[in-house]
């Protein structure tokens, strides 16, 4: 399999669902087995989080042959670096390289080469992927790990760390169940969706709704805007994001927040 045809189905994924930890908020409980994911982000046209778009994109991959195996990685955007964020080893043109439609705001928009120093400027915006031959990020970070960076201020920012070692299904479970249902999982602080647009990113936190552009030297916040009612969120999610729920599903979202007025002009 060709590393064009590799581009053009991570591509589809990164552009064609929306990043998204309401489930949290919702139900509390999601599924990872291709029956439950093919109904959420087939049908129902709703988005995910690491584990749904990434096991939707492995899963993509190799129905079209790719050889390709699930990893995780150590997010270093976050103090205690846990290991659960969940990418895909794949081969094509006889090269190894990393797909992840999942990784929230930082999505990249396409594979990286598992090359030391390989860069890739993905829609005006650059990564670079890194090989650590010694400790220096902390330690949970091992020599040899691999690392994903991006360009943040005119810097390299570290996004996350990853060995070779595959995940089993198991492993993938743990991470999905202790985010959804554990208060200390940072996703059980915000409701949070991000989609990528041409040239940049729009991202919504809760009731704030942010555009990003894209820019050789890291992302550049263009608007901020933040939303007053539960009527503009729904439509906001609808236009922005390609998430169309049900009038009962965004009332729960907030049902802990009165604060938010049910019509159109807040309370």
């Amino acid at each position: 399999m060709s590393p064009s045809a590799l581009m053009s189905l991570h591509h589809d994924h990164s552009f064609g669902w929306a990043f998204e930890n309401l489930d949290v908020f919702l139900s509390g409980r999601n599924a990872l087995d291709p029956v439950s994911l093919r109904d959420k982000l087939g049908a129902r046209k709703r988005g995910g989080w690491c584990y749904e778009l990434n096991e939707w994109l492995a899963l993509a991959l190799m129905e079209k042959g790719f050889p390709a195996r699930r990893l995780l990685a150590r997010n270093l955007t976050l103090s205690d670096h846990p290991r659960t964020h969940q990418i895909t080893l794949v081969e094509a043109g006889g090269e190894l390289w990393t797909a992840d439609a999942g990784c929230s705001a930082k999505t990249p928009r396409s594979p990286m080469r598992l090359e030391d120093g390989f860069e890739s400027i993905q829609d005006g915006l650059p990564y670079r992927m890194a090989h650590l031959k010694h400790p220096g990020i902390g330690p949970l970070v091992e020599p040899g790990a691999w690392v994903l960076q991006m360009r943040s201020h005119g810097a390299w920012k570290d996004l996350y760390a990853f060995t070779l070692e595959s995940a089993t299904a198991a492993d993938l479970c743990v991470g999905n169940h202790f985010h959804l249902t554990n208060p200390s999982s940072h996703f059980a602080d915000a409701r949070i969706v991000s989609r990528p647009s041409p040239g940049g990113r729009m991202t919504l936190v809760d009731r704030v709704l942010k555009t990003w552009r894209n820019t050789l030297e890291g992302e550049v916040l263009d608007e901020e805007r933040h939303l007053e009612t539960i009527q503009a969120y729904g439509e906001t999610l609808a236009r922005c994001f390609g998430l169309d729920l049900p009038g009962a599903a965004i009332d729960r979202l907030f049902a802990l927040e009165p604060s938010i007025s049910r019509g159109n002009t807040p309370l």
